[in-house]
C-alpha cells in the first residue's frame, strides 16, 4: 500500500522544497508541537530529504521561526487577496494553533517572528476608533487573547461552564462577537 505522500509529486527546486517544508512544519507544529516533531518527520511529510530541512533552514529554531513568519505572511496575502471567511478562519486557526504549541514547549515566540502583518492589521482597523494608541494596542492584545485562549483552553472551557451544547461554529461566532466588542470603543 502507497501513502499519499509516496504518491503526490515530490517538489522540485529550492522554492517547491521551500514551501513544502513550510507547510509541513505548520501543521506538524500545530499538531504536536515544535518539541516533538522532528526533522525527519518534517521532511517525510514535505516529501524531501531531511537534509534539505536542514540546508535550507540550519535549525529546528529556524524552522520555527520561518514557519512563524510563513504563516503570518500567507494570513496577510490571504487578507489582500479577498480570501473567503473560511479560507481565512483556517490560516489564522493554523498560525495561532502553532503559536499556542510553540510557546507551551517554551520557544520564544515573540523573539523568532520578525514581522506580524496580523497584528498590525489588526491595529489598523482598531486605531481609527480609539483616541488613545494605548488604548487600540490593548484592545489588540486583549482580542488576540481570547482567541489564542479558546484554541488552547476549549474543551476544558465548555466543560466548566456548562457549554458542551454549543457547536465550534457557535463558539466561535461568540469568539468573534466578543472581540468585536473588545476592539470597539464604548
Amino acid at each position: 500500500m502507497t501513502t499519499p505522500e509516496a504518491t503526490a509529486a515530490k517538489p522540485v527546486g529550492k522554492e517547491e522544497v521551500v514551501e513544502a517544508v513550510l507547510n509541513a512544519a505548520a501543521e506538524l507544529f500545530a499538531e504536536k508541537g515544535p518539541a516533538a516533531a522532528s526533522i525527519r518527520e518534517v521532511a517525510a511529510r514535505a516529501g524531501v530529504n531531511h537534509g534539505l530541512v536542514h540546508r535550507h533552514f540550519g535549525s529546528k529554531r529556524q524552522l520555527l521561526a520561518s514557519t512563524l513568519q510563513h504563516l503570518a505572511d500567507t494570513g496577510a496575502a490571504l487578507r489582500e487577496a479577498g480570501a473567503s471567511a473560511p479560507d481565512l478562519e483556517a490560516a489564522h486557526d493554523l498560525q495561532l494553533r502553532v503559536m499556542v504549541r510553540s510557546t507551551l514547549d517554551g520557544f520564544p515566540i515573540e523573539e523568532l517572528q520578525e514581522r506580524r502583518p496580523g497584528m498590525e492589521w489588526l491595529l489598523e482597523q482598531i486605531r481609527p476608533g480609539h483616541a488613545d494608541e494605548r488604548e487600540a494596542r490593548l484592545a489588540g492584545a486583549h482580542a488576540i487573547a481570547l482567541q489564542l485562549g479558546w484554541r488552547l483552553m476549549g474543551p476544558s472551557l465548555r466543560a466548566g461552564f456548562g457549554l458542551d451544547d454549543m457547536s465550534d461554529a457557535d463558539i466561535r461566532a461568540e469568539v468573534a462577537g466578543q472581540v468585536a466588542k473588545l476592539v470597539t470603543p464604548q
